[in-house]
């Protein structure tokens, strides 16, 4: 019999991690000492420590864990259709003034970031759902 799947992050989002990390001020401390030099400049940790709370209300570790469950292939055919969308799209344009050519350049390249996140994200999910 198989043991029911261990849900860490729904775990510690009724745990309130992120408030009690946000509480603790650890991040805060982290500036302070000089840990982070740019980012210290710039407030980041104080405004993130900040934003733990809300993260919390907001079940983000919920949400992450339930995305991480969608199926790997799902997403490489996400990749798959949008960049055989994109094809097409080049496809169906004319090349015969800028604005058009634009157009190619613009939804090319993000049909090309696209489906390498979905890439990437597809080989991140088959990892983590991998049965050992």
């Amino acid at each position: 019999m198989q043991k029911a799947p261990v849900k860490v992050l729904s775990r510690l989002e009724s745990l309130g991690v992120l408030t009690s990390l946000s509480e603790a001020g650890l991040l805060s401390g982290a500036e302070s000492a000089g840990l982070f030099s740019k980012l210290e400049a710039a407030g980041a940790f104080s405004a993130a420590e900040k934003l733990l709370p809300l993260a919390d209300k907001l079940n983000v570790f919920s949400l992450v864990e339930s995305l991480i469950m969608i199926d790997s292939s799902a997403l490489l055919l996400g990749a798959v259709a949008l960049l055989a969308g994109e094809v097409g799209l080049i496809t169906v344009l004319p090349d015969d003034n800028t604005a058009l050519v634009a157009v190619q350049a613009v939804t090319g390249v993000a049909a090309g970031a696209g489906a390498l996140t979905l890439f990437a994200a597809s080989a991140l999910f088959g990892t983590l759902q991998a049965k050992n």
